[in-house]
């Protein structure tokens, strides 16, 4: 057992000298062998509250007998192993428990820090140890150390006590069974006296009671325990109590411990009930109201991704109400790992853990909190199949997995669907990512899905075509692309990177495929009110299953953006298919350590991060935000999932959790502004073909046309794939395709068509290319002839608008190309009226510079030309601030955002009304205004 008396444990190593002992510099990695793997200073002399824990014997005692000038507060990983280790969500065995002692509060009630806590080891190597930080500077009493010096002789151990279902059904008999752990010492001669329990209603009224001395030797004892009643259980809530006394000898006294836990009595009619949710295509609906979703993921904060397998409803209860009281109105939940726990084999579902399901959607009902349900994650269960998403063995399972869920379920209106977590396709060795698995029932829907796409063609003339686009001999078998195809490398030898295209293309049909199985297994149970979606993280802004070939089988989008700080509304806009509304449904700040193992982000800049998030998810064209997650999970083997979360593990929130609040009261109060959003007419074409090849240069690109027009302008475009134009049924002003190089006949022929019919069409780079990389004739159609060859490190981009300068550095010279014109012509900017519209052509693939003045410069010709009006403008200020309008049919709402690391100063001119703006931001923060449209009176602030 071991005590610690102020400041971090183990931060600061010192060595002896000849001049006496000295210190190093602080460190991490000495607390990190012990599974502490940071600690974030709080300053407390705002808060001079303290609240014990009501489930510790004895921590009053803490009361008014600690001052705490700073709070260090620990984050930890409390497990070393996976439990599933072929699976990357997999939780990991609980090696110890933190429990907190005692917190500080703020005036609004909440647990701002917790200066005393004590991490019991249960199991691994230094199990029966019992560990008490008094973790913070400041002065603690003679009386509170001897209290912390005996609760750290007690050793570890835990009591726990489980009903033996989460949801019983009218009539039932409730038992309730309740175990104590000590891994150190004898348990059976400590218990004093029987162990009982109370059932306690949500009128706070004992109705069920039993008593019974516990049974067992060595380290654990333990008995089920089956309450009388007073009188039948009717539907609802019931908090469970139990209790024991332990006797220590000689002289440490006793002690009380206390379990508390729940279930409920199932109330169909609550589970039943709730509201229709829909989509219009930029927001959901609930009960054809609009619905600004402000809501988080959310686990059990005791035992995290198990809670289903170990359900505790009373935990549950407790922070849903703390989440209702935050302003979530929607929660994200599910299954990350060991879906065979769930469901062995097919048929044989775990009615344990549908009991708890039960439990925990009765709960979010109570509190009027809609959940989103989450089936599988990365890859999808395969039950013993070869492949996920190919193999009928394990599609077939899956379905039934899924149906034991969508029936069970089938008249919940606020139950909403999420196939699949950050899904991959279809390698389990390559997550996050698009690549084959080379087996048999792969290879068998690889050469149909060829077949496919010629039908008319003999089988030779097919062969001959797949053969010219992918350069292969005659010998050469049309198999799956090997790994190496996927590589861009300088010199392909005898890589066949046009196979990876197709193969790309193979993967969207087949996961959209998968996808619609599912969406119809769901549908089968009758109620078409459950939407469903996908949680797609970044992956899927490139090769991974993508929502422009994926919207359709979905109610609505999504995606988790996590990595790309720098591209927040890029996120957005590439993820959002035209007509479906897209959620940011997983959205936080990755842990990220400098070089000395030191967090890289204070707690409050991660906050500014996520504010900025969270202000994106909206200004973007979004439907709004799910947070990741309310409760940190220090029960994987990850660093980084102990360091996320809006609340520690010892309960206490992080600053993160402000601007949740805040978002969430301001959508709640301002939805009625939120009325008949918009376009601003611009559209950005997606050139997947070049995406999806081995070197995609299209990711850059659209970043890039997507940075300009947004910073700018604070024009959003929506976008669209390539190969999808054919879903454009409203004609935008203005079509944008950045640097494409590649591009199939069938989108160039749409865009000639838009353009006819009155759209300004900007493309950029080369053009005389199919998606196989073939030459085509196109230039030519614009009235010139062109060759391709390599950017210079500095090009000149000449136009009517005049003559801008781009550069290419950082060795472009090798993967970017131009075109130019044979004819010697000057202008490399060509304007060609088409029809009602015109097509602009620069030869130069500007959002490849390295300096986006060329885009600027081309891109205010073009929005000229489409005569698309910015909504507002702004006096130069040399300040790094983002301003985005989202127009709605009677106002407008400005996100304005600072990317500054000073307090930054903006004015606004609105231009309907002409009028003015001021605004004022801290580093890294953002606010809100909704102006009313035509006026420019302010009717809403935040920030």
């Amino acid at each position: 057992n071991w005590i610690n008396l102020g400041g971090v444990p183990l931060s600061v190593p010192v060595r002896k000298t000849d001049s006496g002992w000295q210190k190093q510099h602080r460190q991490t990695a000495y607390h990190k062998t012990l599974e502490i793997t940071q600690a974030f200073p709080v300053p407390t002399k705002q808060f001079s509250v303290t609240r014990a824990n009501e489930e510790v014997d004895g921590a009053e005692t803490l009361r008014g007998e600690l001052k705490a000038d700073e709070v260090y507060e620990l984050y930890v990983r409390l497990t070393e192993k996976k439990d599933f280790p072929s699976e990357d969500g997999s939780s990991g065995p609980r090696d110890a428990l933190l429990r907190p002692l005692v917190w500080l509060m703020s005036d609004e009630g909440q647990k701002v820090a917790c200066p005393v806590l004590e991490i019991d080891r249960m199991q691994g190597e230094f199990a029966g140890g019992r560990w008490v930080f008094a973790n913070f500077r400041g002065t603690l009493s003679p009386k509170a150390i001897k209290w912390i010096t005996n609760r750290a002789l007690q050793g570890s151990a835990e009591f726990v006590a489980h009903p033996s279902y989460a949801s019983y059904r009218k009539g039932e008999a409730p038992s309730v069974a309740v175990r104590i752990k000590r891994p150190k010492g004898s348990i059976e001669t400590m218990l004093d006296g029987s162990c009982s329990i109370e059932i306690v209603d949500e009128e706070g009224n004992v109705v069920g009671t039993a008593a019974e001395k516990l049974v067992g030797a060595g380290t654990s004892v333990s008995l089920s325990l089956l309450p009388s009643f007073r009188h039948p259980l009717e539907p609802g809530f019931y908090r469970v109590v139990a209790r024991q006394r332990l006797r220590f000898s000689p002289a440490r006294a006793s002690l009380n411990l206390t379990a508390l836990t729940g279930f409920w009595v199932y109330d169909r009619t609550l589970l039943d009930g709730g509201k229709k949710f829909s989509s219009d295509g930029d927001y959901l609906s609930r009960d054809g109201e609009l619905y600004p979703v402000t809501g988080t993921t959310y686990m059990g904060s005791d035992v995290h991704r198990k809670f289903l397998l170990e359900p505790n409803a009373y935990v549950w209860k407790e922070d849903f109400a703390s989440m209702k009281a935050s302003g979530i109105n929607l929660v994200r939940t599910g299954i990350w790992t060991g879906w065979k726990n769930y469901m062995l084999d097919m048929g044989a579902p775990n009615e344990s853990a549908l009991r708890a399901l039960d439990a925990f959607l009765l709960t979010a009902r109570r509190f009027d909190i809609p959940v989103i349900f989450t089936l599988f994650a990365f890859l999808p269960e395969s039950w013993g199949g070869e492949n996920a998403y190919l193999d009928p063995r394990s599609v077939d399972a899956q379905k039934d997995f899924v149906a034991m869920f969508a029936q069970r379920y089938r008249g919940s209106n606020e139950l909403m669907w999420d196939l699949i977590n950050e899904p991959s396709f279809c390698n389990p060795q390559h997550l996050w990512s698009c690549r084959p698995n080379y087996d048999r029932f792969e290879s068998t829907a690889w050469s149909a899905w060829l077949n496919n796409q010629y039908p008319e063609k003999s089988p030779e003339d097919r062969m001959s075509v797949l053969r010219e686009r992918y350069g292969s001999t005659i010998e050469e078998a049309l198999t799956l692309p090997t790994s190496d195809d996927f590589e861009d490398v300088n010199i392909f030898d005898k890589r066949r990177p046009g196979k990876v295209l197709d193969y790309r293309l193979f993967a969207q049909d087949s996961f959209k495929h998968w996808a619609e199985d599912m969406r119809a297994t769901i549908r089968a149970n009758g109620n078409t009110n459950q939407l469903v979606t996908v949680g797609q993280d970044e992956a899927g802004t490139g090769d991974s299953p993508n929502n422009q070939f994926l919207g359709n089988a979905l109610d609505f989008t999504s995606v988790h953006n996590w990595w790309l700080n720098d591209n927040l509304v890029w996120d957005s806009v590439i993820s959002k298919m035209p007509g479906k509304a897209n959620l940011v449904e997983e959205t936080g700040v990755m842990f990220y350590e400098k070089s000395d193992g030191s967090a890289w982000r204070t707690e409050e800049e991660v906050r500014n991060l996520l504010e900025r998030k969270l202000a994106i998810s909206f200004a973007a064209g979004g439907a709004g935000f799910i947070e990741w997650i309310w409760n940190t999970n220090p029960y994987m083997k990850s660093d980084n999932e102990a360091a996320i979360g809006l609340h520690r593990a010892d309960g206490t929130v992080k600053p993160e959790l402000e601007p949740v609040i805040r978002f969430a009261d301001y959508f709640k109060k301002n939805t009625n502004l939120m009325r008949g959003k918009e376009e601003n007419g611009v559209m950005m074409v997606i050139p997947h073909s070049q995406m999806f090849s081995s070197r995609n240069l299209a990711t850059a690109a659209t970043q890039q046309c997507v940075r300009v027009l947004a910073y700018e302008w604070g024009i959003i475009p929506s976008a669209v794939s390539e190969f999808k134009l054919d879903r454009v049924k409203n004609i935008p002003k203005l079509l944008i395709v950045p640097s494409p190089t590649t591009l199939t006949e069938r989108a160039w022929q749409r865009l000639l068509e838009f353009s006819e019919n009155g759209a300004t069409v900007l493309i950029t780079g080369a053009i005389d290319a199919d998606e196989y990389g073939l030459p085509v004739e196109r230039s030519g159609q614009l009235g010139v002839h062109t060759a391709t060859k390599p950017v210079a490190e500095d090009e000149f981009v000449s136009g009517e608008f005049g003559r801008v300068r781009a550069r290419f550095l950082q060795l472009k010279s090798e993967r970017v190309q131009k075109a130019f014109a044979t004819d010697g012509r000057a202008s490399n900017v060509v304007t060609m009226p088409r029809g009602k519209g015109m097509i602009v052509w620069s030869m130069i693939p500007v959002e490849l510079a390295e300096n986006s003045e060329a885009a600027i410069s081309l891109y205010r010709y073009a929005l000229a030309k489409a005569n698309v009006q910015p909504v507002f403008s702004t006096r130069e200020t040399n300040t790094p601030i983002l301003v985005l309008p989202l127009v709605f049919s009677s106002s407008v709402l400005y996100t304005v955002i600072s990317e500054a690391d000073s307090e930054s100063d903006q004015t606004i001119t609105h231009a309907e009304s002409n009028t003015e703006l001021s605004v004022r931001l801290g580093a890294g923060r953002s606010a809100l205004i909704f102006i009313e449209r035509k006026s420019g009176k302010i009717l809403s602030k935040l920030g």
